[in-house]
Protein backbone atom coordinates (compact mmCIF):
# COMPACT_ATOMS: atom_id res chain seq x y z
CA UNK A 1 0.00 0.00 0.00
CA UNK A 2 1.10 3.78 -0.25
CA UNK A 3 1.57 5.14 2.78
CA UNK A 4 -1.23 6.76 5.14
CA UNK A 5 0.53 9.98 5.40
CA UNK A 6 0.29 9.83 1.43
CA UNK A 7 -3.41 8.28 0.98
CA UNK A 8 -4.11 11.85 3.49
CA UNK A 9 -2.33 14.12 1.55
CA UNK A 10 -3.96 13.17 -1.89
CA UNK A 11 -7.49 13.36 -0.25
CA UNK A 12 -7.02 16.30 1.40
CA UNK A 13 -5.84 17.97 -2.12
CA UNK A 14 -8.65 17.02 -3.59
CA UNK A 15 -10.71 19.03 -0.87
CA UNK A 16 -8.79 22.28 -2.06
CA UNK A 17 -11.13 23.14 -4.27
CA UNK A 18 -14.26 22.02 -2.94
CA UNK A 19 -13.84 23.96 0.11
CA UNK A 20 -13.92 27.25 -2.52
CA UNK A 21 -16.99 26.41 -3.45
CA UNK A 22 -20.26 28.82 -2.35
CA UNK A 23 -22.23 25.73 -1.13
CA UNK A 24 -19.69 23.94 0.36
CA UNK A 25 -19.24 26.95 2.60
CA UNK A 26 -22.62 27.79 3.60
CA UNK A 27 -22.38 24.14 5.55
CA UNK A 28 -19.42 23.23 6.71
CA UNK A 29 -15.91 25.14 7.80
CA UNK A 30 -13.51 25.03 4.81
CA UNK A 31 -10.88 23.06 6.85
CA UNK A 32 -13.26 20.20 7.71
CA UNK A 33 -14.01 19.28 4.02
CA UNK A 34 -10.23 19.33 3.21
CA UNK A 35 -9.47 16.96 6.23
CA UNK A 36 -12.49 15.03 5.76
CA UNK A 37 -11.38 14.32 2.34
CA UNK A 38 -7.65 13.11 3.72
CA UNK A 39 -9.65 10.79 6.75
CA UNK A 40 -11.89 9.14 4.06
CA UNK A 41 -8.55 8.51 1.58
CA UNK A 42 -7.12 7.00 4.20
CA UNK A 43 -10.23 4.62 5.26
CA UNK A 44 -9.95 1.71 2.80
CA UNK A 45 -7.26 0.85 4.76
CA UNK A 46 -8.99 0.18 7.85
CA UNK A 47 -8.96 -3.60 6.15
CA UNK A 48 -5.50 -4.22 7.37
CA UNK A 49 -7.57 -5.05 10.16
CA UNK A 50 -8.69 -8.61 9.08
CA UNK A 51 -5.50 -9.03 7.13
CA UNK A 52 -4.13 -11.95 9.35
CA UNK A 53 -7.04 -13.91 9.80
CA UNK A 54 -8.31 -13.34 6.10
CA UNK A 55 -6.96 -15.30 2.70
CA UNK A 56 -4.67 -12.57 0.27
CA UNK A 57 -7.12 -13.81 -2.44
CA UNK A 58 -10.27 -13.51 -0.78
CA UNK A 59 -12.96 -10.36 -1.24
CA UNK A 60 -12.53 -9.38 2.69
CA UNK A 61 -8.50 -9.25 2.27
CA UNK A 62 -6.68 -6.56 1.95
CA UNK A 63 -7.06 -4.72 -1.34
CA UNK A 64 -10.44 -6.41 -1.83
CA UNK A 65 -13.35 -4.83 -1.28
CA UNK A 66 -13.13 -1.62 0.72
CA UNK A 67 -10.24 -0.80 -2.30
CA UNK A 68 -13.37 -1.10 -5.25
CA UNK A 69 -14.43 2.23 -6.72
CA UNK A 70 -18.02 0.61 -6.90
CA UNK A 71 -18.10 0.31 -3.07
CA UNK A 72 -16.18 3.50 -2.27
CA UNK A 73 -18.56 5.51 -4.19
CA UNK A 74 -21.45 3.82 -3.25
CA UNK A 75 -20.01 4.33 0.59
CA UNK A 76 -19.42 7.45 -0.18
CA UNK A 77 -23.39 8.34 -1.70
CA UNK A 78 -24.53 6.54 1.47
CA UNK A 79 -22.42 8.93 4.32
CA UNK A 80 -23.44 11.77 2.05
CA UNK A 81 -27.29 11.03 1.90
CA UNK A 82 -27.05 10.50 5.77
CA UNK A 83 -25.42 13.59 6.40
CA UNK A 84 -27.48 15.43 4.32
CA UNK A 85 -30.25 13.99 7.05
CA UNK A 86 -28.78 15.39 9.44
CA UNK A 87 -27.43 18.85 7.91
CA UNK A 88 -31.67 19.18 6.61
CA UNK A 89 -31.03 23.03 6.04
CA UNK A 90 -28.28 22.12 3.02
CA UNK A 91 -29.11 22.48 -0.39
CA UNK A 92 -29.12 18.49 -2.15
CA UNK A 93 -26.54 19.99 -4.66
CA UNK A 94 -24.10 20.63 -1.81
CA UNK A 95 -24.59 17.15 -0.67
CA UNK A 96 -23.75 15.48 -3.68
CA UNK A 97 -20.40 17.50 -3.84
CA UNK A 98 -19.90 16.21 -0.67
CA UNK A 99 -20.54 13.09 -1.99
CA UNK A 100 -18.24 13.27 -5.22
CA UNK A 101 -15.47 14.50 -2.98
CA UNK A 102 -15.93 12.05 -0.66
CA UNK A 103 -16.11 9.44 -3.62
CA UNK A 104 -13.00 11.01 -5.27
CA UNK A 105 -10.76 10.57 -2.21
CA UNK A 106 -11.60 6.93 -1.71
CA UNK A 107 -10.93 6.23 -5.32
CA UNK A 108 -7.63 7.97 -5.17
CA UNK A 109 -6.55 5.77 -2.64
CA UNK A 110 -7.25 2.85 -4.47
CA UNK A 111 -5.15 4.38 -7.49
CA UNK A 112 -1.94 5.35 -5.39
CA UNK A 113 -2.28 1.38 -4.47
CA UNK A 114 -2.24 0.79 -7.81
CA UNK A 115 0.94 2.18 -8.23
CA UNK A 116 2.84 0.62 -5.66
CA UNK A 117 5.37 -2.31 -6.73
CA UNK A 118 4.69 -4.68 -4.44
CA UNK A 119 1.45 -6.11 -2.05
CA UNK A 120 -1.62 -7.99 -3.91
CA UNK A 121 -3.14 -6.05 -6.79
CA UNK A 122 -6.49 -3.66 -6.27
CA UNK A 123 -9.88 -5.25 -6.63
CA UNK A 124 -10.58 -2.26 -8.31
CA UNK A 125 -13.94 -3.28 -10.08
CA UNK A 126 -15.22 -5.44 -7.53
CA UNK A 127 -18.02 -6.74 -7.75
CA UNK A 128 -17.88 -6.55 -11.55
CA UNK A 129 -14.65 -7.91 -11.47
CA UNK A 130 -12.49 -9.72 -9.08
CA UNK A 131 -9.16 -9.61 -11.18
CA UNK A 132 -6.86 -7.76 -8.91
CA UNK A 133 -5.24 -4.76 -10.99
CA UNK A 134 -1.85 -2.86 -10.66
CA UNK A 135 -1.64 0.15 -13.10
CA UNK A 136 1.57 -0.31 -15.67
CA UNK A 137 3.48 2.28 -14.10
CA UNK A 138 4.55 1.37 -10.36
CA UNK A 139 7.04 4.04 -9.46
CA UNK A 140 5.94 4.14 -5.43
CA UNK A 141 7.51 1.48 -3.13
CA UNK A 142 5.06 -0.47 -0.76
CA UNK A 143 4.83 0.16 2.46
CA UNK A 144 4.74 -1.93 4.85
CA UNK A 145 1.01 -3.06 6.74
CA UNK A 146 2.36 -3.45 9.92
CA UNK A 147 3.47 0.07 11.62
CA UNK A 148 5.86 -1.04 13.77
CA UNK A 149 7.96 -1.81 10.79
CA UNK A 150 7.25 1.52 9.34
CA UNK A 151 10.66 3.13 10.86
CA UNK A 152 12.66 0.87 8.91
CA UNK A 153 10.94 1.52 5.31
CA UNK A 154 10.34 4.85 5.71
CA UNK A 155 12.55 6.83 3.80
CA UNK A 156 12.05 4.28 0.97
CA UNK A 157 8.93 4.75 1.00
CA UNK A 158 7.92 8.37 1.61
CA UNK A 159 10.98 8.61 -0.79
CA UNK A 160 9.16 7.38 -4.02
CA UNK A 161 5.83 9.08 -2.73
CA UNK A 162 6.87 12.85 -2.18
CA UNK A 163 6.26 13.54 -6.09
CA UNK A 164 2.38 13.07 -6.00
CA UNK A 165 2.12 14.99 -3.02
CA UNK A 166 3.61 17.97 -4.45
CA UNK A 167 1.76 17.12 -7.83
CA UNK A 168 -1.76 17.02 -5.70
CA UNK A 169 -1.32 20.14 -3.58
CA UNK A 170 -0.07 22.07 -6.51
CA UNK A 171 -3.19 20.65 -8.55
CA UNK A 172 -5.28 21.17 -5.68
CA UNK A 173 -4.07 24.95 -5.35
CA UNK A 174 -4.71 25.79 -8.76
CA UNK A 175 -8.05 24.02 -8.82
CA UNK A 176 -8.75 26.35 -5.96
CA UNK A 177 -7.65 29.76 -6.97
CA UNK A 178 -9.32 28.84 -10.37
CA UNK A 179 -12.80 28.48 -8.36
CA UNK A 180 -12.07 31.23 -6.16
CA UNK A 181 -11.30 33.59 -9.50
CA UNK A 182 -14.57 32.31 -11.40
CA UNK A 183 -16.66 33.05 -8.20
CA UNK A 184 -15.35 36.47 -7.97
CA UNK A 185 -16.16 37.52 -11.74
CA UNK A 186 -19.45 38.87 -12.21
CA UNK A 187 -22.36 36.83 -13.99
CA UNK A 188 -22.99 38.12 -17.79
Amino acid sequence: MASVITHFVVGASLGLPVARLRPAQAAFRPWALVVSSGLFAMASDLDTVLVRRVPYDDVLAHRGLTHSAVVQILVALALAAALGALVRALPASAWGLVAALLGSAAVSHSLLDALTDGGPGVMLFYPLSKARLFLPWRPIHVSPLRPAAFPRWASRVLSSEWPFWVAAVVAGLIASRLIAGRAQRPDS
